[in-house]
């Protein structure tokens, strides 16, 4: 017991994470143990990255695409460059079987994108952990049910293959905000899955957490409400009284992968003592993943459109704004991807994609609403406070790299290259239509470990 709880500790020491939502992990390496009839196995990947954009964001490896600087701010004129480690991640899967068809699991992931407030850049570059995906599951066999509780991917987010856990196709690339039009949330929640047909088609159930993010103030210019970089902390949370609600279809037939999905939300605020402003919105998504050339080249195309959806996006557009008198006002919107992904050996991989999300305009009395035509649009010169423009579109097209330069019984060892240009387009209004826009460069190194 002693020398299984020494190793346990040392795998702990070893550092930061690995997972298959940015690279598929080896079947060989890593470290694995088996206590009281539970297999545990451990995993990671330690990064080194570095960041550059031309426009300076102050922002780590997550970049904020709906904030990018304007040319009334003086980080317009500024460049920036960077080196982080704080991608780095670290796992614990569990698993056992209660019977021959009842199987167990939980799984638990961590990397450094947390920051309190005693963490810096200055000395010690001392951030800390943060949950990434903690949850629970129990798979019946004979029923084909699938159950999970707790933190992982929203049930928006595309699988590659059923329904299941660690089958989450998400942007390969380096920076940890992915891209524009990647419909995801990493949060709480129930989901129930069924399985038929001998698994060509899955159905699915989830009661997610739910969050809000709302526009500011027209007159206190474009931030919102919930913070950059899709980042919620305890003195923001959102008050909200129903949870959001998932229900998805994948069907399989022998060539590709194909789902859609039904996401249900509830907004409500209160305009007065008494007076309780209650609205329910309804979107429609889906996604294909399509084999061109098996093995080799994948097309893989996402999309999100309906009220409120702000938050599902990487984007970060906000789900409502505010009227006159205080009521909710969902917004509609839309977000889309599309990724091409090219292996043509085993050492090499090449993707590229582009994505967007976009508003709708809400003109609403005495100036309220989202993207008021009445706002004033003109930037001014650097410093000035009466730009009130509001985004109204984020696009960007991203190209990339990975070099697996050593890999074996060892793990992996692999170099990236991604470059991407993103464009935030504002709506009109006193002033036109203005935009601005962003060159940004990220390198990495990996170790998996995995």
């Amino acid at each position: 017991m002693k020398k299984a709880l020494a190793v346990i500790a040392l795998s702990t020491l070893l550092a930061t994470p690995a997972l298959a939502d940015t690279q598929p992990a080896d079947t060989e390496g890593g470290l694995s143990m088996k206590m009281k009839g539970v297999n545990l196995d451990f995993g990671g990947f330690i990064e080194a990255a570095s960041i550059y954009r031309t426009r300076s964001q102050n922002s780590d490896l997550p970049s904020s695409f709906q904030s990018l600087p304007t040319p009334n701010q003086t980080n317009f004129y500024q460049d920036e460059t960077r080196f982080s480690a704080r991608q780095s991640r670290f796992f614990i899967q569990a698993s056992g079987n209660a019977t021959p068809t009842i199987h167990l699991g939980g799984y638990y992931e961590m990397d450094f994108l947390g920051a309190a407030t005693t963490a810096n850049s200055k000395e010690s570059n001392s951030y800390n952990p943060r949950i990434r995906h903690l949850y629970t599951t129990a798979d019946w066999d004979s029923l084909g049910l699938h159950l999970l509780a707790g933190q992982t991917w929203s049930l928006a987010t595309l699988n590659s293959k059923g329904i299941t856990p660690h089958n989450e196709v998400t942007p390969i690339g380096i920076d940890a905000q992915y891209v524009p039009g990647f419909t995801w949330t990493r949060q709480p929640q129930f989901r129930l899955t069924k399985d038929l047909f001998d698994r060509k088609l899955w159905l699915a159930v989830s009661v997610e957490n739910p969050q809000t993010v709302a526009v500011s103030n027209p007159a206190a210019n474009t931030s919102l409400g919930q913070g950059g970089a899709g980042v919620l902390s305890g003195v923001t949370v959102s008050q909200n009284d129903i949870p959001d609600v998932i229900f998805k279809a994948a069907v399989e037939p022998g060539w590709g992968h194909f789902e859609v999905y039904d996401l249900l939300r509830n907004f409500a605020s209160t305009t007065g003592l008494t007076t309780v402003n209650n609205t329910t919105t309804n979107a429609i998504g889906g996604g294909a993943i399509l084999p061109l050339v098996p093995d080799h080249l994948t097309l893989q195309v996402t999309g999100l459109y309906g009220r409120g959806i702000g938050r599902y996006g990487s984007g970060q557009l906000a789900d409502i704004t505010t009227s006159s008198d205080g009521a909710d006002v969902p917004l509609t919107e839309a977000q889309l991807l599309a990724g091409l992904i090219y292996d043509p050996t085993s050492d090499w991989t090449f993707y590229g994609y582009y994505g967007l999300e976009q508003a709708q305009r809400e003109n609403l009395s005495g100036g309220a609403g989202y993207g008021n035509s009445t706002l004033v649009t003109a930037f001014g010169a650097p410093g000035a406070t009466t730009f009130k423009g509001q985004v109204q579109r984020i696009d960007q097209g991203t190209l990339g790299l990975w070099w697996k330069f050593l890999q074996g019984s060892y793990g992996k060892m692999q170099a990236g290259l991604q470059y991407s240009y993103t464009e935030n387009k504002f709506f009109s209004g006193v002033g036109g239509a203005p935009k601005t826009s962003d060159n940004m460069l990220f390198t990495s190194v990996r170790y998996y470990w995995q």
